[in-house]
C-alpha cells in the first residue's frame, strides 16, 4: 500500500491528489525514492516513460568514467562536449554502463584514426543524433498532443501516453544501428566511384534544388498543412535522389543537395525533381543548379568549387530551369544544352558560362 502521509515528507507535493499517477508508477514497480527523485527534477508525470527512454541507472561520473576509459578527465569531458552533451559537475553519476560502453568505441577509434579525426566524427555524430532526437519528437508530439500536460491537463493521462510511447522509441536504437550498416555499405560502394587517390579528393556530380515561392507560401499555409507539405516534398525528393542512384547530401531549409558518381546521374535528378509533381500541385516551381569535378569530401559534407559553383547556379535559374556548369557540359557532348549569357556570380572574379538543360528536353 502506498503511504501517502511518507511521500509528502519526503517531498512529493499533494500526494494523496496525485493518488492516480503514484498508484500508476506504483504498480508499475517504481519504489518510493525512485519518485521522489523524480519530484525533484519535476518530472514524476515522466517517471514511467523515462525509465525506459534513458541510457540506463546512472553509475559514473565524468571522472570515474575517463578513468575506466584510461583517458584523461579532459579527455572525455571534450569527447562528451563534441558530442553535444554537457554535465555541469564532473564528480556527479550522471552517466550509465551504456554510456560508458559508446565512449569505449570512441578511445578505440582515436587510437586507429587518431584524436583529430575522431573528436570530428564525435561532432558529426552528434549533431545527427540531435537532429533525429527532435524530428522523432516532433513526430511524436504532433501525433499524440496528450505527450504534453498543458494540453492534457493531466498528470496520469500524459504519463500514460509517455509510457505508451516510450515503449516503442527506446527501441529506436535498434533501427539506428541496422541503418547504419547498411549506409556504411551505401558509402563505401559511392566512395569506391568516385575516389581518385588515398586523399579525401573525389570526383562527382554536385547538385543544388530549391522550390521557388516557398516563403510567400509559408505565409499563407497553415503550420499543419506547412508540416504536411515540407514532408512530402523532403521524403519523395530523397526517394527521387536515391532511386536515381544520388546521394542526398543535407537539406538546408527548401533546399537539397546532393553528389552523384555521373554527370548522367546528376542530370537524371536534376531533372526529376524540377518536374516534381507534389511541387506543381503546391504551384511552386524547383529550379537547379549543376557542376562536376574534384571536390573535397569531409565529414559527410563536400566542399570545392564544383559546390560553390552548383550553389550560385541554383540562385541564379529562373523557376523551372536546371543551370549546368561547363565542366557538367563537357562530360555530356551529345546533349542538347543551351548556352546562357555569361553570368556574373558571387564569390566568382569572372563571368560564368553556364547551359540551360532542362528547356532543351
Amino acid at each position: 500500500m502506498v503511504d501517502f502521509d511518507a511521500l509528502e515528507a519526503a517531498g512529493i507535493s499533494n500526494a494523496r491528489h496525485r493518488a492516480a499517477l503514484i498508484d500508476y508508477l506504483d504498480k508499475l514497480g517504481f519504489s518510493a525514492d525512485e519518485m521522489v527523485e523524480a519530484e525533484r527534477r519535476g518530472r514524476l508525470f515522466g517517471l514511467a516513460g523515462d525509465a525506459l527512454q534513458g541510457p540506463g541507472r546512472p553509475a559514473y561520473s565524468l571522472r570515474t568514467a575517463a578513468e575506466a576509459l584510461g583517458v584523461t578527465l579532459p579527455e572525455v569531458a571534450t569527447a562528451w562536449t563534441a558530442l553535444g552533451l554537457t554535465i555541469a559537475d564532473p564528480d556527479a553519476l550522471m552517466l550509465s554502463q551504456m554510456d560508458v560502453d559508446g565512449l569505449a568505441t570512441w578511445v578505440a577509434c582515436k587510437a586507429l584514426v587518431g584524436d583529430v579525426p575522431a573528436l570530428a566524427f564525435l561532432r558529426i555524430l552528434g549533431n545527427a543524433m540531435s537532429r533525429v532526437a527532435e524530428a522523432g519528437g516532433t513526430m511524436v508530439r504532433m501525433a499524440r498532443p496528450d505527450l504534453l500536460m498543458a494540453i492534457s491537463g493531466d498528470e496520469l493521462t500524459t504519463a500514460m501516453a509517455y509510457r505508451e510511447i516510450t515503449e516503442i522509441t527506446h527501441t529506436f536504437g535498434v533501427l539506428i544501428d541496422a541503418v547504419f550498416r547498411q549506409h556504411i555499405v551505401s558509402a563505401r560502394t559511392h566512395f569506391e566511384g568516385v575516389i581518385t587517390d588515398a586523399s579525401a579528393t573525389v570526383t562527382c556530380g554536385v547538385g543544388f534544388a530549391d522550390l521557388t515561392g516557398f516563403t510567400q507560401l509559408t505565409q499563407v499555409m497553415d503550420p499543419t498543412d506547412l508540416f504536411d507539405l515540407l514532408t512530402d516534398f523532403g521524403g519523395s525528393v530523397s526517394d527521387m535522389v536515391h532511386t536515381d542512384g544520388g546521394r542526398v547530401v543535407k537539406f538546408i531549409g527548401d533546399e537539397v543537395m546532393w553528389v552523384t558518381s555521373t554527370p548522367e546521374l546528376l542530370v537524371k535528378v536534376a531533372m526529376d525533381l524540377v518536374e516534381h509533381p507534389r511541387a506543381r500541385e503546391t504551384g511552386l516551381q524547383v529550379r537547379a543548379g549543376l557542376g562536376f569535378g574534384e571536390v573535397l569530401a569531409i565529414g559527410g559534407d563536400y566542399f570545392g568549387n564544383p559546390v560553390n559553383l552548383a550553389a550560385r547556379l541554383v540562385a541564379a535559374a529562373a523557376p523551372g530551369q536546371i543551370l549546368a556548369s561547363t565542366d557538367v557540359r563537357d562530360q555530356l557532348p551529345d546533349w542538347t544544352a543551351i548556352p546562357q549569357e555569361p553570368l556574373t556570380l558571387k564569390g566568382f572574379d569572372d563571368p560564368v558560362l553556364a547551359y540551360d538543360l532542362h528547356m532543351s528536353r
